[in-house]
């Protein structure tokens, strides 16, 4: 996916239970030093859209934290499993006939970029909080659903848990 930004990755094969969707656009991509920065942020859909819904919607989220490499992975095999056991799964199949399943699999592009070069990057790319090398915000720690509570965060931004200067600050988890 990081690898050709300009283009959102299709799924052909499955386009009936499987498509992508732009939701947004990450810290950088808004916020560019040097335009064209930053990347679309892309969720993988997965449905049987010719079963009318309203439908209850599982959201999973991958790669939030940017060094974490392995749950981006870990996302798009289970949605490889579920779609390819569509018909050959009972249970895959009730679950994509009756609910939505929305993948973020890359939750932190920016950050992932800056991890593959070596560094051991963890945070989004914001860089208006004043820290010189830690800047950015803890995406898991940055959702409105209790946030800033019952610790395991930070409110100082040069922290590693800095959860940003508000809930739901940071376009990622918006």
């Amino acid at each position: 996916m990081l690898a050709n930004p300009d283009r959102a990755p299709t799924v052909p094969s499955h386009v009936t239970l499987a498509t992508v969707v732009d939701v947004g656009d990450s810290w950088d991509k808004l916020n560019p030093p040097n335009p064209p920065a930053g990347y679309d942020l892309l969720v993988l859909k997965l449905t049987n859209s010719a079963v009318a819904g309203p439908k209850p919607v599982l959201l999973v989220t991958g790669a939030i934290h940017a060094r974490e490499y392995t749950t981006a992975e870990a996302a798009l095999r289970f949605a490889e499993w579920i779609v390819g056991s569509y018909g050959l799964d009972a249970d895959a199949t009730w679950v994509l006939d009756h609910h939505e399943i929305h993948i973020v699999l890359q939750t932190n592009p920016d950050g992932r970029k800056q991890a593959e070069t070596g560094d051991s990057w963890r945070k989004n790319r914001n860089n208006t909080d004043g820290c010189a090398s830690t800047y950015g915000v803890d995406l898991n720690r940055n959702f409105d659903f209790f946030w800033g509570q019952w610790g395991g965060s930070s409110p100082l931004p040069c922290e590693q848990t800095f959860r940003g200067s508000a809930a739901g600050s940071e376009p990622e988890p918006q």
